[in-house]
């Protein structure tokens, strides 16, 4: 190496080293002021307990899920039945994969057509109501079904009133899955099984006190 370089080498050596010398205290120095995060929830947390302001969030956020829980969202897209109608629902599906039991033996083939009321008998009545409507509260208490086993569900309502006034345990139809399934669009409405025994009979019936 040049002896021109082997002097600027150590020249910029030296100066690494002047600059990690201890310079002193320039001005004076404060501790970091920024709290730990979790520090600072608990503080406020605490806090809150010993105004009570905890308990009392607590409290309305209980009773916020209560309220919820008894009165869903209501099913959107449904109305009030103006008129008597009925259509049929077949809940045949294509089997996307071949389907075997336990011990490997395949029953159901991909791309077969499978109907479920073939193997699986519906026998049960489902009603869907609007709980807030005073005439389909009569009209369910009217109702008697053809099955041991029947349903009252609700698009909309209150769960722990439509108990009371039915005396009876009553369902709601969460996010109107079974409602598309059923494709329904008005109500009060009755599912029963079809009279060919492979479909699902769906009545939406328009009550005389709302015509």
């Amino acid at each position: 190496m040049p002896a021109r370089g082997t002097l600027f080498l150590l020249a910029l050596i030296a100066s690494f080293q002047v600059l990690s010398e201890d310079l002193g205290t320039w001005g004076e120095l404060y501790p970091i002021a920024e709290q730990d995060m979790l520090t600072t929830i608990n503080t406020r947390l605490q806090a809150m307990k010993d105004s009570g302001e905890l308990d009392t969030q607590q409290e309305a956020y209980k009773k916020q899920v209560i309220e919820k829980s008894l009165r869903p969202v209501p099913v959107e897209g449904l109305t009030i039945a103006r008129e008597n109608r009925t259509h049929y629902i077949n809940p045949s599906m294509t089997v996307a994969e071949d389907l075997a039991d336990h011990q490997g033996r395949v029953f159901a083939h991909k791309g077969d057509v499978v109907n479920p009321l073939d193997t699986v008998p519906f026998n049960q009545t489902l009603y869907f109501i609007d709980g807030d409507n005073p005439d389909h509260l009569a009209w369910i208490k009217r109702q008697k079904p053809d099955t041991v086993v029947y349903r009252v569900i609700l698009v909309n309502g209150d769960i722990r009133e439509a108990t009371k006034a039915l005396g009876e345990r009553i369902f709601f139809d969460q996010k109107g899955t079974m409602s598309r399934r059923f494709e329904l669009s008005a109500v009060p409405a009755r599912v029963t099984l079809g009279e060919d025994k492979r479909t699902l009979r769906v009545d939406t019936f328009a009550l005389e006190e709302q015509r």
